[in-house]
């Protein structure tokens, strides 16, 4: 109906059929009052959601211009009108749902140091579909050309501004995200990385063992040489592990002095035997390895849950460190 009103009031005006864009956009601006009566949103807020808009309904208005000079000119404002009118029917159901989807989100989730960042390149598009309509309307000038051509290289700047700022961000998040699946001493993987990575073989099907492991007379190295001591103990351990059974991935410390290990082997028994055998190539000072008891459990023969396959690797260790102590005793 805008537009309609619009283009009725400018055939009685202006012989090139359309309101100016400068005296358009003076009318739209108004629409920001109401706006932020209606929606008590912030001003910046608002005029993006607005600058978006204006984007729109210019380009479909340049669109329209530049597709009705295909017919008579003599038909040019019922060309435009009919063009212009057809293109928001076929396109403001997908415009609506844009808005809806992306600037919807993007509002609720741009931190503050970036809003005006947005709203600049907001402003700035909406300022080059303006040029552009303008050339359209009342034709092109040397002036007109040059400002285009710096608005253009604004704005490729701050979009590559705003691209560097997110890429920036999202680099972080991956930091942090790496951060809480790592263990801090050990720099192994966590139990959550565990728990992805084997529902990740679980979901392709993929036949895996889990071999719980627990250290042995761990706690006698803390008691004896102090957690200092204890916690090289365990840097140690890891790596050890990790050189001699050439072990890159799958290897996670769990809690204090219990690891696990995700393998596709299938001599699950010589592995263990390999890995009992293990003697630490750095010893902390006084300290020699004690030893470590292990458990297994395997998809899909011994289940295709998670946890449970944890717990019965846990329990089968259990059952193996009586037995150490029994002989022991």
């Amino acid at each position: 109906l805008l537009r309609l009103s619009q283009l009725i009031l400018a055939m009685k005006r202006c012989p090139k059929i359309f309101m100016p864009p400068c005296e358009r956009k003076v009318h739209e601006c108004l629409y920001i009052i109401p706006l932020k009566y209606f929606f008590d949103q912030p001003i910046k807020h608002l005029i993006v959601i607005m600058s978006s808009s204006w984007i729109y309904t210019m380009f479909m208005f340049a669109f329209s211009f530049r597709v009705g000079y295909l017919f008579p000119l003599e038909f040019l404002w019922l060309s435009v009108l009919i063009i212009q009118t057809l293109a928001f029917a076929l396109t403001l159901p997908y415009y609506i749902k844009f808005v809806n989807k992306v600037f919807v989100y993007i509002l609720r989730n741009i931190e503050n140091k970036m809003i005006n960042s947005l709203l600049v390149i907001s402003l700035s598009w909406f300022f080059i579909i303006f040029l552009i309509n303008y050339i359209f309307v009342e034709g092109s000038s040397v002036l007109t050309e040059f400002i285009m051509l710096f608005v253009i290289i604004g704005n490729a700047m701050l979009s590559y501004k705003m691209v560097y700022s997110l890429v920036s961000v999202n680099n972080k998040a991956r930091e942090l995200e790496e951060i809480t699946r790592i263990d801090a001493l050990t720099q192994l993987k966590n139990r959550e990385s565990l728990y992805e990575d084997a529902l990740q073989k679980i979901n392709n099907s993929k036949c895996f063992t889990i071999i719980f492991v627990d250290l042995d007379n761990f706690k006698s190295v803390n008691d004896s040489f102090g957690h200092a001591v204890g916690d090289t103990y365990l840097i140690e351990f890891a790596k050890t592990v990790k050189e001699i059974l050439n072990i890159n991935d799958g290897f996670y410390r769990l809690h204090g002095d219990e690891f696990a290990l995700l393998v596709d082997r299938l001599d699950i028994e010589t592995f263990c035997r390999e890995f009992e055998k293990l003697e630490f190539q750095n010893i902390p000072d006084g300290v020699s390895f004690r030893g470590a008891s292990l458990g297994c459990s395997s998809f899909p023969v011994d289940g295709n849950d998670i946890s449970k396959l944890l717990h019965l690797a846990d329990f089968r260790m259990y059952q193996i460190k009586k037995e150490k102590h029994r002989i022991g005793t």
